[in-house]
């Protein structure tokens, strides 16, 4: 096959596989980003966010210090909730809802998450966790109602001393 030719097939090569691969799409109905999954079609009323303070409550630059994001925070927290909730489901055989715990519920999961923080934390944030201690975590719902949005006041889901 002489070069100019072979030189063609190798740039358009590409371009077909890309056609071929949207032709495929198109007939299994599967159309990035458009799917059939309704993953976004049910947004829930409430969510909530946690943040860190100090012993006096004022707010903590999580990520600034420890180089941890609070969405990673969060989703420690919520690793434990699940698990009061199991409690709670294994001992009255129906676990509440998120929303329907009380602060006294939500401590026995916010102070394992500020343990993990404390130590998944490098030595020299620790140094000044330990400057900042007790650590509380506060949690804040917020909520969509009547088409507004509305936070709850901060509820102190977490305190510890640290070592």
């Amino acid at each position: 096959m002489p070069a100019p030719l072979l030189r063609l097939v190798r740039q358009i090569a590409p371009l077909s596989a890309g056609i071929a691969l949207t032709a495929l799409c198109l007939a299994l109905k599967e159309n990035f980003p458009f799917t059939h999954y309704p993953m976004y079609s049910n947004f829930s009323d409430q969510t909530f966010y946690v943040w860190l303070a100090d012993s006096q409550g004022e707010p903590i630059a999580v990520q600034t210090l420890t180089g941890l994001r609070t969405g990673r925070i969060k989703k420690v927290y919520d690793k434990e909730i699940d698990k009061v909730r199991a409690a709670i489901r294994d001992r009255t055989g129906s676990a509440p809802r998120d929303r329907e715990l009380t602060a006294a519920q939500r401590r026995i999961a916010g102070d394992p998450t500020l343990r993990w923080l404390y130590g998944a934390s490098p030595p020299a944030a620790r140094a000044a966790l330990a400057a900042a201690a007790p650590l509380q975590l506060f949690q804040v719902d917020i909520t969509l109602a009547d088409g507004e949005v509305r936070e709850s006041e901060p509820v102190l889901v977490g305190r510890i001393d640290v070592p």
